[in-house]
C-alpha cells in the first residue's frame, strides 16, 4: 500500500474522533438525586493478629574457631648495639676512728682524762674499752665560818668494757664496769673535826651485765631474752644479783608477753661496815604478763605486775599487785599521738641507789654512828595521760599529766647525831604525787637548736609535816649554734624553784633552802675531724646550797683537748 494513502486514512480518523468528542461535551444533561433517609456511616471493626510471627533461623553457625599462626619471620636490616648497665658509685663510708683521747684541766680539777677504744666495723662482732680519771682539789667557804675554807677534794676513776656478738640464733651482750669515788663530806664544822681525813668517803661500785636476745624473723615463732645483772658495792659490802626472763608470742592480732624476774640483795658484815640483822638479805620475785593488740586505730596493752618479797630479815612474804594498762593512739603518722593509762611498780632502795641521789647519806660506817634505814618504794598506781607532737623535723614536743599514790617515798634529812653532823638520814612517807612534765626541742634551722624542759611537782604527805630537796618547779633551757661546723657554742640555764616546804621557824629539822638558778657555758672548736678543743664555764652564778651545809663549789673554768685516731 502506498505510504501517502496510509497517512491520509490515519489523519482522517483522528479528525473524526475530535469532532465526536466535542459534541458529546456540549450535550451533558442535569440529573437530580433525592435522598429519602439519613446516612449513617459505619466503619467495620479491624481484626488484629494476636500472635507474632515466629522467626526461625535455619542456618547454624559453629562457634568453635580454629586457627594457627603463620610461622613466618619478618626479616629486617635493623641492628641494635647492646648498652652496658649503668654503674652507680655508692656513698663512701665515713672513716671510723677506733681511739678517742680526751684530756683537760681547770681551776678545780687537775687532771681530767678519758680514753675510749672500740673495734673496727664488723657485722657480727664489736667490742670496746673506756677509761676515765679526774681529780679535784677544790675548797669552799664553810657555812659555819665564812672566814675559813674546807676541803671538797675528790677523785673518780672509771673502767668499762663491752663485747657484742651476733650469732645466727641471737645476739649476746656482755658489759663489765668499775667505778671508784673518793670524796670529802665537807658539810662539817671545823671546830668538830681535827683531821679532814676522817670526813673522807669512799664508794666502789662494780657491775656485770650479760644478756641474750632471740628475735625470730618469723612472727609466728616465740621470741625470748635472758638478762643477768650483778653488782658489788664497797668490796663485798652490798651485793645484788638480778635475773629477767622475757618471752613474746604473736597470735593473730595479739602479742602475748611474759616477764619473770628475780632480785636477791645481800648485805655482808665486815670489819668496817655494820648492818642490822634485818638488813642482811632480801628476795624479790616478779611476774608480769601482758597482751598487746591493735584496736580502734591504736595500740592497747593490758597486763599487771605481781611482786612477791620478804622484807629484809622477815620470814613472812608480802605480795603486791600493780597495774600495767595503757592505750596509745596515733592521730596522724609522725605528727600527733596520745597515750593514756595506769601503771605501778616496785623500786628497790639500796645504799647505792640512794647514794646516787645524795652522796652524803649514812653508809653504815662505824664512824658514822648509825646505819641507814632501807625500805622499798611502791607506786600503787600512777594515772597518766600524755601527748607527743612531731611538727616535721623542726619541732618535737611532749606533755604529760600524772597522778600517783606512792608508799615509802624517800626524803632526806640531816642527822645531827652523826659523828660530825654532816650525814643524812632517809625518812619515808606515803605521798599523793601530782606532776606535769613538758619538753620541747626546736631545730630553728640547720645550725641552731633550742630546747626547753619544764616540770611541776606537788607532794601531799600523809605523816611528815615538811620536807626539802624536792623542788616544785624544775626548768632547763638550752641553746646551741653551729658556726660553719667549726665553732659550736652551747649555753644552758637551770632552775630549781621552791626546794623547801618549811617556814623559817627554827623548830623544823628541814632547812630553808634558796632556789637554784645557774648557768653553764661551753664552746667547742673543731680544727678538723681528728682534733678538737673545748672551753667550759660551770656554775657561773653558784650562790646556793646543794644540801644543807653543803654549798656549791662555785664558778669553774675548764679547758680540754680531744684527739681521734
Amino acid at each position: 500500500m502506498n505510504k501517502n494513502l496510509m497517512f491520509f486514512y490515519f489523519f482522517g480518523f483522528i479528525l473524526v474522533a475530535q469532532i465526536s468528542l466535542a459534541q458529546s461535551k456540549n450535550e451533558i444533561g442535569v440529573e437530580e438525586v433525592q435522598v429519602t433517609e439519613s446516612f449513617i456511616p459505619i466503619v467495620p471493626e479491624a481484626n488484629k493478629f494476636s500472635e507474632l510471627p515466629l522467626l526461625r533461623d535455619t542456618i547454624k553457625v559453629s562457634k568453635n574457631v580454629y586457627y594457627s599462626p603463620i610461622n613466618k619471620r619478618f626479616e629486617t636490616q635493623l641492628k641494635l648495639d647492646p648498652i652496658n648497665s649503668a654503674k652507680i658509685k655508692g656513698e663512701p663510708l665515713s672513716k671510723l676512728y677506733q681511739t678517742y683521747i680526751y684530756g683537760g684541766l681547770g681551776n678545780t680539777s687537775l687532771p681530767y682524762s678519758k680514753i675510749f677504744y672500740s673495734s673496727d666495723r664488723n657485722k657480727s662482732l664489736s667490742y670496746g674499752l673506756a677509761l676515765g680519771y679526774v681529780e679535784s682539789y677544790a675548797k669552799v667557804k664553810s657555812v659555819f665560818d665564812q672566814e675559813k675554807k674546807v676541803s671538797a677534794a675528790s677523785r673518780k676513776t672509771d673502767f668499762a668494757a663491752f663485747v657484742k656478738k651476733d650469732f645466727h640464733s641471737g645476739i649476746f651482750n656482755a658489759n663489765i664496769s668499775r667505778q671508784g669515788n673518793i670524796f670529802q663530806a665537807y658539810g662539817y664544822d671545823l671546830d668538830l673535826v681535827s683531821n679532814e681525813k676522817f670526813t673522807q668517803e669512799y664508794w666502789g661500785y662494780s657491775t656485770l651485765r650479760l644478756s641474750f636476745i632471740r628475735n625470730n624473723l618469723d612472727r609466728n615463732k616465740l621470741s625470748y631474752s635472758a638478762k643477768i645483772f650483778a653488782y658489788d658495792l664497797n668490796e663485798q659490802t652490798e651485793n645484788s644479783i638480778s635475773l629477767i626472763l622475757s618471752g613474746r608470742k604473736i597470735v593473730g592480732l595479739n602479742s602475748f608477753n611474759l616477764d619473770f624476774g628475780l632480785d636477791y640483795i645481800l648485805n655482808n658484815h665486815s670489819r668496817k661496815y655494820v648492818f642490822d640483822d634485818k638488813l642482811s638479805k632480801e628476795l624479790i620475785l616478779l611476774l608480769s604478763p601482758s597482751v598487746k593488740r591493735k584496736i580502734f586505730g591504736g595500740n592497747l596493752n593490758v597486763g599487771f605486775k605481781l611482786n612477791a618479797m620478804n622484807n629484809r630479815g622477815s620470814t613472812n612474804s608480802n605480795y603486791a599487785i600493780f597495774p600495767n594498762v595503757n592505750y596509745n593512739y596515733i592521730f596522724s603518722e609522725n605528727n600527733l599521738s596520745a597515750k593514756i593509762g595506769v601503771r605501778g611498780g616496785l623500786d628497790k632502795n639500796s645504799y647505792y641507789s640512794l647514794s646516787q641521789r645524795n652522796p652524803f647519806i649514812l653508809n653504815a660506817l662505824e664512824t658514822d654512828g648509825g646505819s641507814l634505814n632501807l625500805v622499798n618504794t611502791q607506786t600503787k598506781y600512777d594515772f597518766f595521760i600524755g601527748i607527743d607532737s612531731y611538727l616535721g623535723a623542726e619541732i618535737n614536743s611532749f606533755l604529760q599529766f600524772s597522778y600517783a599514790r606512792v608508799h615509802n617515798m624517800p626524803f632526806f634529812e640531816l642527822d645531827d647525831n652523826s659523828t660530825y653532823s654532816n650525814k643524812f638520814l632517809v625518812i619515808y612517807d606515803n605521798v599523793n604525787h601530782f606532776s606535769l612534765n613538758s619538753e620541747i626541742d626546736w631545730a630553728m634551722n640547720t645550725n641552731s637548736k633550742f630546747s626547753l624542759k619544764l616540770d611541776y611537782h606537788n607532794y601531799d604527805l600523809d605523816s611528815l609535816i615538811d620536807y626539802a630537796y624536792k623542788p616544785t618547779i624544775i626548768s632547763k633551757l638550752g641553746f646551741l649554734y653551729n658556726i660553719g661546723d667549726k665553732i659550736i657554742p652551747k649555753i644552758e640555764l637551770v632552775c630549781f624553784i621552791d626546794r623547801s616546804k618549811v617556814e623559817d621557824s627554827g623548830w623544823s629539822n628541814s632547812p630553808v633552802l634558796n632556789d637554784i638558778v645557774d648557768i653553764d657555758f661551753a664552746l667547742e672548736y673543731k680544727y678538723n675531724t681528728i682534733f678538737s678543743a673545748y672551753f667550759e664555764l660551770k656554775n657561773l652564778i653558784g650562790n646556793y646550797q646543794i644540801w644543807e651545809n653543803y654549798p656549791v663549789l662555785g664558778p669553774q673554768v675548764f679547758f680540754g683537748l680531744s684527739y681521734r685516731l
